[in-house]
């Protein structure tokens, strides 16, 4: 609140000397908010004047747009250049002065939402890894996930003058995966659009079913942020608030930590979890008062919570307004628990745009398409010139652009390329010529870092840094990362950011390095230790002949009294007989293990043991299955479907073109594309895109009225894509799925091993 006065009190001296202020004053006044308050890798990555650049253009774009915009949300949602995780670029000194110009004359309502439709002509939604794009890069490319849709379309917002912020749910309660969108601030309110999915009218996205099931959406606002939403935590760089009773009915879920006594525990450590990718997600950490208490503004369903102090801890589910975890467990002690975890019930937010409204924006969004499409340039231009530049040492050259990801494909730079490839000896080697070492952003650092430095062996490349490195976690609670050029030349990081310069350091001076490719903590330069040997005795059941990891199971490890998720490759599905045997390090595991059902709720189970030094250990995989068959759950008229299904079952399938959920609605009935053609019954589509694999079972649908038959078999008047039955010939529906659902291929894989 003091810095709020201050400034505030600041832009009142200024304007009251005159029509023409003192633009360098205000300017360091804000780049100060700004150094206050920002990260540590955003300090040492970039400039003074860059920070100073980016002031300057908030400034005279307020000045420029007249926006009436108080005071505390321009500190917090326009000057700040950073949205989440991104790499920083130039967007806002680019583009500010584009779309002042484009929405010039109009109201802050339609101006969001036109801003919004000039991120469509930018970018539509494709799935990709955890590295974030700046928003120039995702322009470059034309596609991104929802969280670089949504930093772009809060960068744009903010260039404009608008308040934004990227809204997300951490994690879905119904389904697996999560979801960011966009709020902007318009005439004293918040209002959310779905990013560069460009509606008709504000409050309005394919999510408005889906987030009314949600057990947590929140937002970080840049600084301490002193504002009337529920906060749930602050850290030196950002305030995390809740939004969640902004979308749907809520209560505050209190949490008592008892001893085995009954007694209040005070100064314990809880957590709320939701179940999601068969993991235990932690989405908000508290300390239990004098009274043993906890509370968290949450929706109407269950979610877990772990508790620890010392050496005693307590898991337990949360189901309404009061509850008890009991510290019941002892670090070290071997038992399992279940639980049934049920999501909040959905009740849509409510959006009522007028069919001409609807027609309008269908238009637009084409005409989007098509700009986008003659827009997009991607970056094969800088990979062709590499490869034409060094086409004599081609093996080496593809060898190099075989070691980066595709997003690292669609956004790396000559002088990178070009470093490492001055870098490479006769032959390439991943662990020590390979740019990349984790989700850093890559800039050229071979030929630099570790200048005038000699080592012997890697352990003493380790030493040095240990020694030279100043170490800072407090100032990085994102958990950014500093490129190890940065590092170098700041001798400054956090934890993360030094273990990826000593990969980075190592490889520049041609030791062989890596980071644990499990538990990410770890950096290797030799050959691993021994370590204990984990085999699991897993069941196999009729829908599940194997568990997956991240689908139906995940591994963590028990650290400082919390669960630390093993991460593996999600690229591709990693079935328990291809993870195991696993070597793993001595010590306290969780395995955590699921069912999720078609209407979001889950059977989860918990098993914890431990891993014996040097040992061996065999835990059961227990993936709980319903006790209940599949029920008819309504009936449809299927006589004009039988001359191309035959009699039997049949799944019906209509999909959109290149909306998100329907992207992912066709990415899952890829996955399962085996299990389908096993089933050797009909498909049905409403839509243009066969999924792949399928195309035998696939026949393009009768020109019906779809919505209409669905109308009368479920229940339902409104629809929203993807739509998924499954029925059969004499009508009877035992399967339907309806928007986004990231289960949607297991769910589909367990109703047809059981027909």
């Amino acid at each position: 609140m003091k810095t709020f006065l201050a400034f505030a009190l600041c832009v009142l001296t200024l304007a009251s000397c005159g029509p023409q202020p003192n633009e360098r004053a205000a300017i360091n006044h804000y780049v100060s908010f700004l150094y206050d308050n920002m990260s540590l890798p955003d300090s040492v990555n970039h400039s003074r004047a860059y920070w100073e650049e980016n002031v300057r253009t908030a400034l005279n774009v307020r000045e420029r747009m007249q926006w009436d915009i108080p005071e505390r949300e321009f500190l917090h949602f326009v000057l700040p250049v950073r949205v989440n995780n991104e790499y920083l670029d130039d967007f806002r000194t680019l583009y500010a002065d584009t779309l002042c110009r484009r929405v010039k004359g109009m109201s802050i309502e339609d101006a969001a939402l036109e801003i919004n439709h000039w991120c469509h002509e930018q970018a539509t939604y494709r799935p990709s890894d955890a590295r974030t794009f700046g928003p120039l890069s995702t322009m470059r490319t034309g596609l991104g996930r929802c969280g670089e849709e949504s930093v772009l379309a809060v960068a744009a917002l903010r260039a404009a003058g608008i308040p934004a912020r990227q809204v997300y749910t951490p994690r879905w309660a119904h389904t697996d995966d999560n979801h960011a969108w966009v709020e902007a601030y318009v005439n004293g309110k918040w209002h959310f659009m779905g990013a560069c999915e460009p509606e008709p009218i504000l409050n309005m996205g394919w999510f408005n079913a889906p987030a009314s099931r949600a057990m947590l959406l929140h937002t970080k606002a840049f600084g301490q942020y002193d504002g009337p939403e529920d906060t749930i935590s602050r850290t030196s760089a950002y305030t995390e608030i809740n939004v969640t009773d902004s979308y749907l009915p809520v209560r505050r879920t209190e949490v008592q930590v008892t001893d085995e006594k009954g007694d209040a525990v005070a100064g314990a450590r809880v957590s709320f979890q939701i179940y999601n990718y068969a993991e235990l997600f932690t989405v908000a950490t508290y300390t239990s008062n004098a009274e043993g208490k906890v509370s968290m503004l949450t929706g109407c369903g269950d979610i877990m919570v772990w508790a620890v102090k010392g050496k005693r801890f307590g898991l337990g589910k949360a189901s309404d307004g009061h509850n008890v975890v009991q510290l019941s467990h002892e670090l070290g002690e071997c038992f399992a628990a279940d639980f049934d975890i049920v999501p909040p019930v959905e009740r849509a937010i409510p959006a009522s745009p007028t069919p001409e409204q609807v027609a309008a924006n269908k238009q637009r969004l084409a005409y989007e398409d098509s700009v986008r499409q003659h827009r997009v340039k991607g970056n094969g231009a800088t990979l062709q010139a590499f490869r034409k530049r060094h086409a004599p040492d081609s093996a080496k050259v593809e060898a190099l652009l075989g070691s980066l990801s595709a997003k690292d494909a669609d956004d790396v730079s000559m002088d990178v390329l070009e470093d490492a490839l001055a870098h490479v000896g006769n032959e390439f080697h991943p662990l020590v010529d390979a740019p990349r070492v984790e989700h850093e952003q890559l800039l050229p650092y071979f030929a630099e870092i570790g200048q005038g430095l000699s080592f012997a062996s890697a352990k003493e490349v380790r030493d040095w840094v240990w020694e030279n490195i100043e170490v800072d976690d407090v100032r990085n609670p994102q958990g950014l990362r500093i490129p190890p050029l940065m590092v170098w030349r700041s001798k400054k990081a956090d934890t993360k950011s030094r273990d990826i310069f000593l990969v980075a350091l190592c490889r520049a001076k041609g030791f062989p390095a890596r980071l644990d490719d499990v538990t990410g903590t770890t950096v290797q330069e030799a050959d691993r230790e021994e370590k204990a040997l984990m085999e699991v005795n897993a069941s196999p059941t009729a829908f599940m002949k194997d568990p997956e990891y991240y689908r139906h199971f995940t591994l963590s490890e028990i650290c400082d009294g919390k669960p630390c998720l093993l991460s593996f490759s999600e690229d591709e599905s990693l079935p328990a007989s291809k993870l195991f045997p696993l070597r793993l390090e001595g010590g306290y595991y969780m395995l955590a293990s699921g069912n999720r059902m078609a209407d979001g709720s889950v059977l989860a189970h918990v098993e914890f043991f431990n891993v014996p030094h040097n040992g061996s250990v065999r835990p059961p995989l227990i993936v709980r299955s319903a006790d209940t068959k599949l029920a008819v759950i309504g009936s449809l008229y299927a006589e004009p479907y039988i001359p191309v299904t035959g009699r039997g079952y049949f799944a019906m399938v209509v999909l959109g073109d290149t909306d998100e959920p329907s992207t992912h609605a066709r990415r899952q009935l890829e996955s399962i594309s085996d299990d389908l053609n096993a089933w050797g019954r009909k498909i049905l589509l409403w839509g243009n895109q066969c999924p792949a694999g399928l195309q035998q079972m696939v026949v393009q649908a009768p020109d019906n009225d779809i919505m209409k038959t669905l109308a009368t078999s479920v229940g339902c008047e409104r629809f929203s894509l993807p739509i998924v039955v499954v029925t059969d010939s004499f009508g009877r529906v035992v399967y339907f799925s309806q928007g986004y659902n990231t289960s949607l291929g297991e769910d589909l894989k367990r109703v047809i091993h059981q027909l």
